[in-house]
């Protein structure tokens, strides 16, 4: 049997990129993996490498955060190979949802042991996302996103960055439609989530998964910096139709207009704006996931 070809993608702009880069290689030929390192610039350029060089190989490991796979997501799609997580990242959210390792040798086990299973991609306009797309408060708060901050604080500086974003984010109206229904909604934030986590932690719903063939939406109604404090454990957890000031629904495609336009932050990238159409690609990703993911929540769509 012929060892296991991968396309390793490691982000060097990544939290954890450039320390962890020839780490990753050597762990992953430690388990008889046979490495082609892709050799890219800068971010943008990921979607090339894989263009070029997916036919060569059995796999796709991408090693940075949700950006790094948001980048990625359309062109392994394309590909129709499976992909491989390494969480050098800020928040990690796809690979939480997932239960993939953070600690990297036991990601890269991963790569080799797991089950390939199907997970859910969400396109919004042209923009393909993993974990959320938002409009509002998110948005702000990318704007605001230090380089820096992320190195230095992880996951604690998004918190910090809403914060700051909540005093100059102004409330805006919106009409979502979803099937034969259309809502009007007063909001601060909108989150059309594919899977669970997003934030560093956050949850679109308590209930929402990557696998569900669904997205959540969840609308923040606008409410003193004091309530959203106390509404923070909810938005930990994932919030339920029980959460006061949150409105949720859920569907296979939602139509967003706003009463201005105004930027989409998918997975941490502002890439598109109001009006938007977001839907869901049911199964369209094949990704390497622990045994304990499957065991956990059940077999749902796996890989060939």
């Amino acid at each position: 049997m012929s060892p296991l070809r991968v396309l390793l993608l490691i982000n060097r702009e990544s939290r954890q990129g450039e320390a962890h880069a020839q780490a990753a290689r050597d762990a992953l030929e430690a388990l008889d993996v046979e490495v082609l390192l892709g050799n890219f610039e800068k971010p943008d350029d990921v979607p090339a490498e894989i263009e070029a060089y997916a036919d060569q190989v059995d796999m796709i490991v991408l090693g940075g955060g949700d950006g790094t796979l948001n980048l990625a997501a359309g062109p392994v799609m394309h590909s129709g190979k499976p992909m491989g997580v390494l969480p050098l990242g800020t928040a990690n959210d796809f690979a939480r949802t997932l239960l993939i390792p953070t600690e990297l040798e036991a990601a890269c086990r991963n790569v080799v042991e797991g089950v390939t299973h199907r997970v859910d991609l969400g396109q919004c306009n042209d923009v393909y996302f993993v974990n959320v797309a938002s409009i509002g408060l998110a948005v702000r708060a990318c704007e605001y996103r230090s380089d820096a901050a992320k190195k230095w604080f992880g996951a604690f500086g998004y918190a910090s960055n809403v914060f700051q974003a909540f005093r100059d984010t102004d409330p805006f109206s919106a009409e979502v439609r979803c099937g034969n229904q259309r809502h009007q909604l007063r909001s601060i934030q909108l989150a059309i989530g594919n899977g669970r986590y997003f934030g560093g932690g956050l949850a679109v719903s308590s209930d929402a998964a990557l696998d569900d063939g669904r997205l959540d939406l969840y609308s923040l109604k606008p409410a003193s910096l004091t309530k959203l404090v106390g509404m923070l454990p909810s938005l930990v957890r994932g919030p339920d139709k029980s959460v006061q000031g949150v409105q949720l629904l859920e569907g296979t495609e939602f139509h967003v207009s706003t009463d201005r336009p105004m930027q989409i932050n998918t997975d941490g990238e502002l890439l598109t704006e109001t009006p938007a159409t977001f839907r869901v690609l049911p199964g369209a990703l094949s990704v390497k996931v622990p045994d304990e993911y499957i065991q956990r929540y059940g077999s749902g769509r796996r890989g060939d």
